[in-house]
Order: structure tokens, then sequence, then C-alpha cells
């Protein structure tokens, strides 16, 4: 399912070296934006807000809740 601004999301928890980095959750997402992935191609990045902080994920690493 697409991402759009206003959207409700979950995504799951993220760890790093076996450190908990972002524990899973819900957010919504305040906007959306290109990376570049490789020298051709790029990623859409939801910029995502839960209790006033923001942070990045890949799209394809949330789901929309309705």
């Amino acid at each position: 399912m697409k991402v759009h601004v206003g959207d409700r999301v979950s995504y799951k928890a993220e760890y790093s070296c076996g450190q908990l980095i972002r524990e899973a959750g819900v957010g919504k997402v305040v906007n959306i934006k290109k990376i570049p992935f490789t020298l051709r191609t790029q990623k859409d990045v939801a910029v995502v807000e839960q209790n006033g902080q923001q942070f990045e994920i890949i799209t394809n690493g949330i789901q929309v809740l309705k």
C-alpha cells in the first residue's frame, strides 16, 4: 500500500549489533522524500513523528493503519 502524508503507520523495532535502536510503535507521516540509494535509483523515505520526535524510515519498512 502506498504511504501518504498524514497516514498513521506502524513500524518494527530496529537493532544494530544486538542493541535496540528504536522500539516498535505507531506514528504519523509528516513528510515523504527521496534519497539516493544507488547510482541510478532512489528510495522513498517517510519522515514519521511519534511523541514529538521525528525519524526517517524507508517506506517499504512500514505498514499503513486504517
